[in-house]
């Protein structure tokens, strides 16, 4: 009987210890599934926070101007009025060349040159600029989107580089308004500043892989800086949904630690916000033309001359050489009022220009298309056959439309050297030596096509795709490439990502083009991307099955075609972002990225 009873008192215990595991295991499957509520509930509620206050900023600040906002903190015990406080008059005046090594042009950040103001804890945060000019419940129609525009860039110490966006007050000129993008390797730190009268009064900080529009009003804001007469008098910092808040009213009850960290943030910003305000404006705005010659054989031609002259009278603005790979690179100032065109040269090469480049204050860069020379003995004429079809239906062919052919690239006016005709199939043929032409297709009912034709002994055919008529306030841009099936993406993307525009045809397999629709533009700003969407998704980050695609964007309106870009030769990457709609006003960027956020923005169609 004491051996059966022993079995028993196991098999119980034994029992005992399988429901307490289950109720464990259940206990943590709760328990987890709650952790995940929180943390989504917790986002969501950060975002709202954010989101209800700036809109809360900008119902009061178009109600009262000049009354300030209450911080949400406990009221003072003392019985008497809040003491009135008024706004100081500092001068931050100091020249760029104080600040910058004008030898090299680097801007250093690490040097005090401008000071906080006196800290006074009664210091309360007058919203004087953020939600007059950015519209956070209709961004579309902010104020900001119709600023003037400029673009420049200087470089670090590190070696690294920074860009500044620059938005002036149309009616009073005043600067009030700074965008800095460092570029730090793979990624960029973005900061937003906003000035009232030449003072710092907010600043918005966060990182990102790719230069792209975000929720201001979201937690994709990492850092926000509130400050009064230079002083921080509110600090929010924003981690993974979580949101933590500082104000200099509670400064006395916080930690020496705490109190050391935010002593130095209020250094820190002061310091980079005024060296930003003086020498962004004063740094000289050009647009960057860099690109590559090659013969028809597609071999580097090292010293070509390259020329670049205003197509209105033929002056020459800038010269210089290529290099042993045929590159070149070259800085034009900008204008909003004069286009231009690059011309390379060289002994034994007929010349080729490339027409139609604009260089408007807001520019980046402006890649080339590549250039290909033919050699002036050779007289060797290819039957070179032309593809057009439909930009919005790629399966549909161009069928009877007219073909005129003239020398050089993206050349709309000059002298035609060859006519010809597209069949029922959208396609033609047309004799030409080796070079580089332009072929104008035209077709009732569609926006006239520019197409570039590049002529050689292993290429001798061009494919393209015709715009059907573009109506009033209304932009379509065209992706095309020649090298099939691979997968690129276009997307344009609105203010505050308000829009995200997708093409509705999907370019995987044959089809080579992608057309996005932006209807309505108004006075938003619109930037164009293209993604190489294969390589995301297989993590291949570095890929240049982009830039060797020979991928176009052309841009129209209701005035026709109004822009073309090509891709960046030899340049690793998966997101290209071709060029900006702003305030109707087109504007080349052509920047490359070699890595995306973990979103559903870049890694789902």
């Amino acid at each position: 009987m004491g051996f059966i009873d022993s079995k028993e008192r196991q098999a119980r215990k034994e029992k005992k210890n399988r429901d307490r595991l289950s109720v464990t295991i259940i206990g943590v499957v709760i328990y987890s599934v709650a952790l995940i509520a929180v943390m989504v509930a917790s986002y969501i509620s950060v975002k709202a926070l954010f989101r209800n206050y700036d809109e809360m900023m900008a119902a009061q600040v178009s109600e009262q101007p000049e009354t300030e906002l209450e911080e949400e903190a406990e009221p003072e015990p003392s019985p008497e009025p809040e003491e009135e406080i008024e706004d100081e008059i500092i001068d931050h005046e100091m020249a760029a060349e104080e600040i910058a090594d004008t030898e090299t042009g680097v801007v250093d950040y690490s040097e005090i040159r401008f000071r906080p103001g006196e800290r006074n804890v009664n210091l309360k945060w007058k919203d004087s600029v953020f939600s007059r000019i950015e519209n956070v419940k209709d961004p579309a129609n902010a104020p900001v989107n119709t600023y003037d525009y400029r673009r420049v860039s200087v470089r670090l110490p590190d070696n690294d580089s920074s860009e500044y966006k620059i938005y002036s007050n149309p009616e009073t000129e005043a600067v009030e308004k700074i965008t800095e993008i460092e570029h730090c390797g793979d990624s960029s730190q973005v900061i937003d500043y906003y000035y009232d009268s030449g003072n710092i009064n907010y600043v918005a900080s966060y990182r990102t892989y790719v230069d792209k529009p975000v929720d201001i009003s979201s937690a994709d804001i990492e850092h926000r800086y509130y400050f009064r007469n230079d002083s921080l008098v509110r600090y929010i910092y924003c981690s993974n949904g979580s949101a933590t808040e500082y104000n200099v009213a509670d400064i006395d009850s916080y930690s020496k630690g705490t109190v050391d960290q935010y002593d130095y943030l209020e250094q820190e910003m002061i310091n980079r916000a005024y060296i930003v305000y003086n020498v962004a404006p004063s740094v000289k705005e050009t647009e960057v033309l860099y690109g590559y010659v090659m013969d028809e054989f597609s071999m580097p031609m090292e010293d070509a001359s390259i020329v670049v002259k205003t197509e209105s009278d033929d002056t020459v603005v800038a010269e210089t050489t290529t290099d042993g790979d045929g590159f070149y690179k070259i800085a034009i100032d900008c204008t909003d009022d004069e286009t231009f065109c690059v011309y390379a040269s060289k002994q034994t090469l007929n010349e080729v220009g490339v027409f139609g480049i604009t260089a408007r204050s807001g520019s980046g860069k402006y890649a080339v298309e590549p250039i290909y020379l033919g050699y002036t003995n050779n007289m060797t004429q290819y039957p070179s056959q032309f593809v057009v079809r439909d930009a919005t239906d790629p399966n549909k062919p161009l069928s009877g439309a007219g073909i005129m052919i003239r020398r050089g690239l993206n050349n709309r006016d000059g002298e035609v050297m060859q006519t010809g005709a597209l069949d029922d199939n959208g396609t033609g043929t047309v004799a030409l030596t080796s070079g580089s032409y332009t072929a104008e297709i035209s077709k009732g009912g569609y926006e006239t096509l520019f197409l570039s034709v590049i002529i050689r002994l292993d290429h001798q055919y061009a494919i393209g795709f015709a715009m059907p008529d573009v109506g009033q306030d209304t932009y379509r841009a065209v992706v095309s490439w020649e090298s099939a099936p691979l997968d690129l993406n276009a997307k344009v993307i609105s203010s505050n990502q308000e829009k995200v525009i997708n093409s509705p045809v999907d370019s995987l397999g044959l089809t080579t083009a992608e057309t996005v629709t932006v209807e309505n533009a108004g006075t938003d700003d619109y930037r164009l991307y293209v993604t190489d969407f294969g390589s995301i998704t297989s993590g291949d980050m570095m890929s240049y099955n982009m830039t060797g695609s020979c991928a176009y964007v052309d841009v129209y309106n209701s005035d026709g075609l109004i822009g073309k870009f090509h891709v960046p030769v030899a340049s690793a990457g998966v997101v290209w972002e071709a060029c900006e709609i702003r305030n109707h006003t087109l504007l080349p960027v052509n920047s490359y990225f070699y890595a995306v956020e973990n979103d559903n923005l870049w890694k789902t169609k």
